[in-house]
This record gives structure tokens, sequence and C-alpha cells, in this order.
């Protein structure tokens, strides 16, 4: 095999996923496109064959892109290619590597940091060390870009991409809210890119083929003429099949859009909504601006007056969130009905805010990818660990929609769902010892034999629920043994 000048690389979290990242370096190459390979890999794939898969090109300058799921396998790749090819350019990007790296094994490791937006940063480096004029400095601080000069990277998903994967697009960067957990934080100027050739890049994918295109704006309707320009544009363009993703904040999304969204076709739009707690001192705490009557009033009309598909985020451990106030956000949400609730445990990510209350809330974080909260002085750690636990079967049982009638059984006597949720976390937890790796029957039956133990129940009743959710979704031929005649 022939030199391969560039490889640009990184490790996804899953297959499905593309590295949208890579290709927005890839497009901004200018003439080295044309010496330039993008290889991805991901979770399941072990550090020493990533890696030698990555010598078999032999590259000169190797690109990896580092986040926080990814850090860890990273890590031992870089230090593995480093080990065996030490003349290899190897110079590192991404979230996970722009912020607090010194002292880091990778930092050890790489010749070249590029720390913010590369694209510019990274096409001048990779230029003056193919014309071995390599800069002496080996951290690149990358300036905040005018995305109106990037070529944009659309045409960099292939034939493949576009048939398995999630596609990702990008209509604006920056976010102008300030919550303290999150890295768009630091960059306030959002900045959007040109409308008329995003929307042509668009256009080109969908008649391509694309069906599942997912913006990673931080607040796609900050804006309500240009939220409302691309979502008439995919009315117009609508195909079977196809479905688009939009993070929004619910507080901010006016009639104009909601009536727009409610043109959508069923599960056409699917929504990420920004909750993370309803508890006032918490939002203080963190500086996040939140109408609450507006946010549940708009979770409300999507639910109840459109096909969008609702995925709504809670985030466990914030600053002055107890127990008390974060299973009262919870069961507020839950009562709105969103699709899906992703029960998220804070994380501090490298360069947030967030680190300054750790002296004042005695927060406490894992050294490890990815640095979830272990405790604070309102959440000890035993009941974060109840937390984490209940996020995970939550996700089982709720979000997968596979228990659609007989799970809300779990809470339609008790005054609290989050009470509910925990007592049944707690059950499964002392019962199996373990959170994954649950088959569909023995899920079905562990809420079976936990629902029938309330003095109240009526286990001929909850048997039929059961079955009826489990044949809901036709095809599924299982039989639940634990019940008679199934």
């Amino acid at each position: 095999m022939s030199e391969t000048p560039i490889v640009l690389s990184t490790v996804t979290g899953r297959y499905t996923h593309a590295a949208f990242g890579l290709r927005w370096l890839y497009a901004n190459l200018g003439p080295l496109k044309e010496k330039t390979i993008i290889r991805e890999f991901h979770l399941q794939q072990p550090p020493l064959e990533i890696a030698e898969r990555l010598l078999a090109e032999k590259p000169r300058i190797l690109g990896l892109g580092v986040y926080i799921w990814n850090v860890n396998l990273i890590t031992q790749v870089a230090q593995t290619i480093k080990g065996v090819q030490p003349d290899i350019s190897l110079v590192l990007g991404g979230p996970e590597i722009s912020f607090e790296y010194e002292n880091t094994p990778l930092f050890d490791t790489a010749d070249y940091i590029v720390c913010g937006e590369g694209e510019t940063a990274f096409a001048q480096l990779a230029e003056a060390i193919l014309e071995n004029r390599s800069p002496a400095q080996k951290v690149i601080q990358a300036d905040r870009l005018d995305v109106a000069q990037l070529q944009l990277p659309y045409d960099a998903y292939t034939d493949l991409d576009i048939t398995r994967r999630l596609v990702y697009v990008e209509a604006s960067r920056g976010c102008p809210f300030r919550c303290e957990f999150c890295l768009s934080s630091l960059d306030p100027h959002v900045r959007d890119f040109p409308l008329e050739p995003f929307l042509d890049a668009l256009k080109t994918l969908i008649e391509r083929g694309v069906r599942n295109i997912l913006f990673v704006d931080r607040t796609f309707n900050l804006k309500t003429e240009r939220a409302d320009a691309i979502l008439r544009f995919f009315l117009e363009h609508w195909r079977e099949g196809l479905r688009v993703h939009f993070e929004i904040v619910p507080g901010r999304l006016n009639e104009t859009l909601l009536r727009r969204m409610a043109e959508f076709p069923p599960e056409g739009l699917h929504l990420e909504v920004g909750v993370q707690t309803f508890t006032p001192e918490v939002l203080e705490n963190i500086s996040r601006r939140q109408d609450n009557l507006k946010t549940i009033e708009t979770i409300h009309f999507l639910r109840e007056h459109t096909g969008v598909l609702l995925h709504a985020d809670l985030v466990a451990g914030l600053p002055g969130e107890s127990w008390e106030s974060f299973g009262a956000s919870f069961d507020q949400l839950l009562a709105l009905r969103p699709h899906e609730i992703q029960v998220g445990i804070l994380k501090r990510l490298k360069g947030a805010p967030i680190a300054r209350h750790i002296p004042g809330f005695h927060m406490v974080f894992s050294p490890q990818a990815p640095y979830d909260i272990l405790q604070t002085d309102h959440l000890n750690f035993t009941q974060m660990q109840r937390i984490k636990r209940f996020a995970r079967y939550f996700d089982l049982y709720y979000n997968s929609g596979n228990f659609p009638t007989s799970l809300p059984i779990l809470w339609h006597s008790r005054p609290s769902a989050f009470e509910a949720g925990m007592a049944f976390t707690d059950y499964l937890w002392n019962t199996t010892g373990r959170t994954h790796e649950f088959p569909l029957a023995q899920l079905a039956r562990h809420l079976y034999d936990f629902l029938i133990q309330s003095p109240a129940a009526d286990p001929a009743a909850i048997a039929e629920t059961i079955k009826s959710d489990f044949h809901h979704i036709p095809g599924r031929k299982d039989k639940l043994s634990f019940l008679k005649n199934c």
C-alpha cells in the first residue's frame, strides 16, 4: 500500500453515527483533499485493531478527533501508533482535547493539538508539515471562523452514509444561552450559514436518498423566520420515510413554528427538548434562562396537536438539586407524556463553567471519562447511584416503547411517578444485580412480578395488559411462559 499523506480518523459511539467533524476538515483542505482519506471506527472495535488499520494506510499526518465518549480508546490508539511509528505527525482536535489538556497522556503523545474550530487551522498546519516547515508551537488556538467562508461538507457523505447512517447537518454555530454545564455557553456569538447554499445542499442530500437528518445546531428555533424557512423547505421536498431531528428551546417556540410543525407527517419531525430541571433556584445556579410555564405549554401543544416525536432531557446532579426537587421535575415532565425522557447524569465537560460550583456545592465528579457527578451536598453517592440505575431501567421500559400501557400501572395509583419508578428500580437491582442484557420477555416478567405485589393488584388484568403490550408490535413470536395461555 502506498503512503497516504493525510488520514483523518475518529471513533464514533456507533457505526450509524457519521463523523461530522472529519467531513468539515476534509471539505476545507483545498488542494490537500486529493491527498486525504477519512477512516472511521466505533467504540466496539479494539484499540489495537484500529491502530493496525490506521498504520496500514501509511499516513504522514494522522488527525484524530477526541470526544468525551472516545477519549480512553483514542488514548490507547494514539500511544500505540506513536510507539510503533513515531515519525507520524499526530494531530489531535475536538472538544475533549481543546480544554484542560495539560498533564494528560494525549497531550504527551501528540505532536500538535488544534483547539477550537479547526477547519482553517488544520489545513494550514497540514500544509506546513507536508512542506517541511512544521510550526514550533505544539498547541494551536484556532480562531472563531466566519462560517460564510467555509466550504460545506455534505458532498463528503458517501452513498453508504446516505443509506445506512445518520447524516448530520449544521445551519448555525454558537448559542446565546449561558447554561453552565454546556460547552456551547463559551461561544455566545451565533453565526448562521448562508441559507440558500445550505438548502441547496439539503436538496441534494434528499435527492440522493437521505432519510435521517440530524441538525447539530444548539438552538434551532432561535430565529423564527429562518427556522420557518427551513421547515417550509422540508415540507416542499418531503419524501416518504424522511425523518428530521432538531434541538429546540421550547420556551422560544412561537405559534408560527408550532403551527408549521403540525403540518408534518406523523413522526417526521423528532424534537430534542432541553428541560434539564423545573427547579427555579437550580436554573438560576446554572445561568439557564427558562420560562417553565411556556415550556410546559409548548410540550403540551406538540404532544397533543402534532405528530412530532418528543425527546425531553432532564439532568440529575445539578448544583442545588435535591432528591425531592429532581423527583418533582421528573413527575412534572412525565405528566406531559413526551415519547422519550432522557434522564442524564451531570458531566463535568472540560472547559465548562459548571466547575465553578464544585467548592460551594461540594460536587465530586468521576476523574474518568465521561466525568459523571458522583455526589453533591444535596445528593449523596448512594442516591446518585440509584438515579443512574433508574435512568437505565426507564430507558428499557419507557423510552423503548415496549410497555406503553402496562408501565403506567406503576404510578397511576401513587402520588409520585418518580418514587414509584424508584421502588421498581430498587426491586430490579436487588433481584437481578445488573442493568444490561435483559431479553424483552424477561423485562416483562420482572414488571409483572413487581406489579402483582400491590395489595390492590389484579394479576389477571395485569397479565392481559403486559401481554397486549408485548404483542403490539407485529411479528414477535416469543412466548411469555410465566403467563398462562400466552
